[in-house]
C-alpha cells in the first residue's frame, strides 16, 4: 500500500513536470518502473506508452482550454511521427538499445545547451484582440489565448516533418512522449513561440503515443496496473503542471524545458555505458 501511494504521488509530480515542458514523461517513468518498481525493460517502455496516452490528453484539453494549440501544425506532423513511433516500437524486438540510447543521450544534452544558448522563437506580444484566432499573410500566422495574448509567427512545416519521423522513433524504441525532440523542433525548426511549442507538442504526443503503444500491446508489453496507477496519478498533474506552464514566462520555460533534456540525456547515456 505505502509503494503504492508512493507511485501516485510521483506520478503526480512527473504529470506536473511533463505538462510543464512538453513531454509525456516516459524519460522519468521509465527507470522508475526498471529501478525501483522491477519491471522488465521492454514492458517498462510499453507500459509508459500507454501512460503517456493519458498525460498527453490531459495536457491538451487544459492547452485547449487557454487556446494555446496549433491544430494546423498539430494535424500535419502525426503524418511523420506516427509511421516513425510504429517502426520504432517494432525495432525494440530485434535491436540492443544500448548504442542508440547513447547517441540518442548525447543529442538531447546538444538540444539542450542549445536551448540555453539560443533565444529561440517566443512570439511577438503586439496587441490583445480576443475577435481573431489566425490572421496573417504571406504565411504568417497569429494566434490569440484566452487572455488575449497574441503570438505571431511563420511555420517552417517542411524541415520540421523530416524531423517528426526521427521523434516519432524515438516515442516507439524509448518508451518516451517525444516531446524531447518534438518541442525543439518546433520552436528551433517550425518556429512555433516557446508556449506553443509546448502546447502543440502535447496534442501531436497523443497520435504517436497511441500507435506506439499499440505496437507494443500487440507484443504482450504491458503491465495494466501500474497503467492505472501511474494513469491516474499524471492526469492530475498535467492540468496543474499546464497552468504552471502559462504563468512562466517563455525563457523560464525554455531554461526549464533544458534542464529536463540534460536530465534525461544524461540518463540516457550512463544507462548505455552502465
Amino acid at each position: 500500500m505505502i509503494t503504492q501511494f508512493l507511485v501516485f504521488a510521483v506520478a503526480i509530480l512527473i504529470g506536473i513536470i511533463a505538462a510543464m515542458v512538453g513531454i509525456g514523461g516516459g524519460a522519468l517513468m521509465v527507470p522508475i518502473m526498471v529501478l525501483l518498481l522491477g519491471v522488465e525493460p521492454h514492458q517498462a517502455v510499453g507500459t509508459s506508452l500507454h501512460v503517456i496516452i493519458l498525460t498527453a490528453t490531459s495536457s491538451t484539453i487544459a492547452y485547449y482550454m487557454q487556446r494555446r494549440i496549433d491544430f494546423k501544425v498539430g494535424l500535419l506532423m502525426p503524418m511523420m511521427t506516427i509511421p516513425g513511433s510504429i517502426l520504432g516500437a517494432y525495432t525494440t524486438k530485434f535491436i540492443s538499445p544500448k548504442g542508440l540510447v547513447g547517441v540518442f543521450g548525447l543529442f538531447l544534452m546538444l538540444i539542450a545547451v542549445k536551448m540555453m544558448t539560443s533565444k529561440g522563437k517566443t512570439g511577438k506580444n503586439e496587441r490583445k484582440d480576443p475577435s481573431r484566432e489566425f490572421s496573417g499573410d504571406e504565411g504568417t500566422r497569429t494566434l490569440v489565448d484566452r487572455d488575449g495574448k497574441v503570438f505571431r509567427y511563420r511555420p517552417r512545416l517542411k524541415e520540421g516533418l523530416l524531423l517528426g519521423f526521427l521523434a516519432g522513433y524515438a516515442s516507439g524504441f524509448l518508451g518516451i512522449g517525444g516531446g524531447a525532440l518534438m518541442v525543439p523542433i518546433l520552436n528551433l525548426v517550425v518556429g512555433l513561440p516557446i508556449h506553443l511549442a509546448v502546447a502543440t507538442s502535447m496534442f501531436i504526443m497523443i497520435f504517436s503515443a497511441t500507435f506506439g503503444a499499440a505496437t507494443h500491446f500487440l507484443m504482450g508489453n504491458l503491465v495494466p496496473e501500474y497503467v492505472v496507477l501511474l494513469g491516474a496519478g499524471v492526469i492530475l498533474g498535467a492540468q496543474t503542471g499546464a497552468r504552471i506552464a502559462k504563468r512562466l514566462r517563455a525563457s523560464k520555460l525554455r531554461t526549464a524545458f533544458a534542464i529536463v533534456l540534460m536530465f534525461t540525456g544524461l540518463r540516457m547515456l550512463l544507462k548505455a555505458l552502465g
